[in-house]
């Protein structure tokens, strides 16, 4: 028997819950039951929020197999498809099976520090900096081949969709979500006589790996951050980062247009 349960995630500000309320009560008036936070038993994973919702929700999830779709009552919005109003029809079309579901390919880190190694994942970009904030020098790899090495604020490596937050704000380009690839965008990179690098971000396709090799010295930690979280090293060796085989799934309706949303949150 197919399962009816609902899992619903939120932010806790005052309108939020009050989105999640009416929710609640149109998903029961439709024979659904709702978990608060994740169940390996739900059908769907429905987030209420705005990206930072959605984002944290799919870590807190531990990257769920099981489909996400967001309502948006945060600022911009480019995961969230859905609006308060739309959730009725949603729920309609929802039960009649009348939407299409997309893979999400993560950003893989494999991490080499302190002779250990570790993954981690990320939707939307993985920001490298020094703890203390001070300039970092790292030398750039793809596909085993030595590219420069960028000294600066740090750098963003991000997935498409993710190309349209930081990496953006850092002067890095949008791309298209259906692309596989990477993006490589320096932050605040020094250039003078001592430090030479590409002012620019660079996209590499989904079959190249990027290895990020950072500068050795005492007291260096280098901080990593996967969609915000953060996690510090002192004997960080290198980091390879790949477009990962490993996705989350995203349930759309139909109604998201990329062109009509970077038109309405940034023109």
């Amino acid at each position: 028997m197919k399962s009816k349960v609902i899992n619903i995630a939120s932010n806790r500000d005052e309108y939020t819950l009050t989105i999640r309320e009416k929710l609640i009560n149109i998903l029961k008036s439709r024979g659904y039951d709702c978990h608060d936070g994740f169940s390996n038993k739900g059908e769907l994973n429905i987030t209420i929020g705005g990206d930072g919702t959605f984002l944290r929700s799919v870590r807190e999830s531990n990257f769920s197999t099981i489909p996400f779709i967001g309502i948006n009552t945060g600022t911009l919005g480019f995961y969230p498809e859905l609006t308060p109003d739309d959730m009725e029809s949603f729920i309609s079309d929802y039960a009649e099976g009348n939407y299409t579901i997309n893979n999400v390919n993560l950003i893989e880190s494999e991490i080499f520090a302190a002779g250990h190694t570790q993954k981690i994942y990320a939707v939307n970009d993985v920001v490298i900096k020094r703890r203390d904030m001070k300039t970092i020098h790292m030398d750039v790899r793809i596909a085993s081949n030595h590219l420069e090495k960028i000294s600066g604020d740090g750098l963003i490596i991000s997935s498409p969709l993710g190309s349209s937050a930081y990496n953006k704000s850092a002067g890095g380009s949008l791309v298209y979500p259906s692309l596989k690839t990477l993006q490589i965008t320096p932050l605040s990179p020094i250039i003078s006589n001592a430090y030479r690098c590409l002012n620019c971000s660079i996209i590499v396709p989904p079959e190249f790996e990027i290895s990020i090799y950072p500068e050795k010295k005492e007291d260096y930690y280098v901080t990593l951050l996967s969609d915000g979280e953060a996690s510090d090293y002192n004997e960080l060796e290198y980091v390879h980062f790949r477009t990962s085989k490993k996705v989350i799934k995203r349930l759309t309706t139909g109604s998201f247009n990329y062109w009509n949303v970077i038109k309405d949150k940034f023109l």
